[in-house]
Order: C-alpha cells, then structure tokens, then sequence
C-alpha cells in the first residue's frame, strides 16, 4: 500500500494520511469534494474535486450514506491467515485446494509458510499435514476484513469476490469488492469511469504499464548483491531479502545503513 502512495505522488498525485472524511461537498445536487478533518493536528479541511472516488473497503457503505445511499453494498468478511515455521510441514511444494466454504492454501514465503484462509471465525484440520501442528508452531497471525459484495446468502463465503464500480450520484464514483491481488483492473474500472465522466475519455487508464517504486532496476541491483555484499558487510541471504522486498531502493537502504551501521542488524 505504501508502495502504491509513493507511487502515485512520483506521479503528481497529492497525499495525505490520517484524514477522515466527515461529509460531502453538494452544490447542485453534485458532489464537488469532502468535507475532512486531520485526525492528528484537529484542523478541518474541505477537498475540492470534480469527481470523488469511494474506494474505502469496508467503509464504502458509510461514504454513500453520505450521498443517500446506493444499490451497491458491501459486508466485510473476516479472513485469518497463519504464519508457521517452514521446518514444521514436510513438502516442497505448496497447497491449494476448495473446502466446503473457501479455499485452503498452504504456500512458501520466505523462511515460512503462509496458512489460509478463512472468512469467519474457523477452526481448521490441518491432521492431513505432518508432523502436527500446534498452536505453539504458529510464530504469527493477522487477519482482515474483505468487503465483498452483498449478495443473496447470508454465508460470507458466498457472496462476490469480484469488484464493481457504480456513479452513487454525479461527481461520486464507488469501487468496491475485489481484492488486492487484482488492485490494478480495479483502478482502470474507477479511472476510466471518472475520466468519461469528465469528459475526458482520451485519458484511459495507463496503470498496466506504470512500474511501482523500486520496480525500475531491480534486476541489475540482484545481479551486484555479492559485491554489494562484501562493500557493506551483510551477509548475501539478507541483502537478497532485501533486494526482494525494495528491489533498487535498496540501494537507499544501504546508504542508510552506511551513515548508522546499527540498523544492518535484522529485527
């Protein structure tokens, strides 16, 4: 998510964090922007724009509100993932198959497995997996709310994974559903939906071909983290880690460590 904000600002687009909105700006039954408040400093704010875009998750449902309210709704479903050892499942391949309500994963990630997922409270029979997991195997947990789309059955496991995108009302553009694994199709709906609404329909969304932060030689910093190696003394398997999460911002991660040695060290 920071990478997509960093992303976007290298882009002309203006950020700011820890701003809620509090209401619409109407002006002739139109909305022209919101009314926000910075939740740190107190300072009211009113954000002008001719089109505003609704992608808050879980949130969607209060942001229309705001507008009267809309067809579209969504309800969050609660997905738990598990985080284990990768010493404690024998396999060298990763897991993936249907449940009676979801969907199992067991895959690698790092020096660890990624165990998933639920969309309510669950408790699942991992006795297939050997040895046996316990609950003192799990070296860590998150979880999240999914705003799917609010279908017929009241089973959350049921209800859409896809994304849609719908005008509230004019000058109010609503994305929601979806997931993080398809963020870039889901901002090309949203785009390309405001930009005809603005009469600009030339402007379609280029998202497909514009690379994240760090993405833009990447692959020359992992051909030198040998060398890069040896010039800041870290081990090669932690500069590779490195080298994979920041791909060539870890170069600026280097010089960091340059001026204060002490932060090499890993968590």
């Amino acid at each position: 998510t920071v990478a997509l904000v960093r992303t976007a600002k290298r882009h002309g687009a203006a950020v700011a964090s820890s701003v809620h909105v509090a209401g619409l700006v109407r002006e002739g039954g139109a909305v022209r922007g919101v009314r926000a408040e910075d939740v740190e400093s107190g300072r009211e704010l009113t954000i002008r724009a001719r089109q505003v875009v609704n992608a808050t998750g879980v949130w969607t449902d209060q942001v229309q509100d705001m507008a009267g309210g809309a067809s579209l709704r969504v309800r969050a479903s609660k997905g738990v993932h598990l985080v284990v050892p990768q010493d404690r499942i024998r396999s060298e391949s990763g897991l993936i198959c249907r449940t009676p309500t979801s969907v199992l994963f067991v895959i690698p990630w790092g020096g660890h497995w990624l165990v998933g997922t639920t969309d309510t409270d669950w408790d699942l029979d991992l006795a297939h997996l050997t040895p046996a997991l316990t609950r003192d195997d799990i070296v860590g947990v998150y979880a999240g709310l999914r705003p799917l789309l609010h279908g017929e059955s009241d089973a959350t496991s049921k209800l859409s994974r896809e994304h849609a995108v719908t005008t509230v009302a004019p000058g109010l553009v609503t994305v929601a559903g979806g997931k993080y694994t398809t963020y870039r199709v889901m901002a090309a709906d949203a785009v390309d939906v405001v930009v005809d609404a603005l009469g600009r329909a030339e402007l379609r969304s280029c998202t497909e071909r514009i690379p994240l932060v760090g993405a833009v030689g990447w692959e020359a910093v992992r051909n030198r983290v040998g060398s890069l190696a040896r010039e800041h003394g870290i081990p090669v398997p932690r500069l590779e880690g490195l080298v994979a999460r920041h791909g060539a911002e870890a170069l600026d991660l280097l010089e960091l460590v340059r001026a204060e040695p002490e932060l090499a060290e890993p968590l």
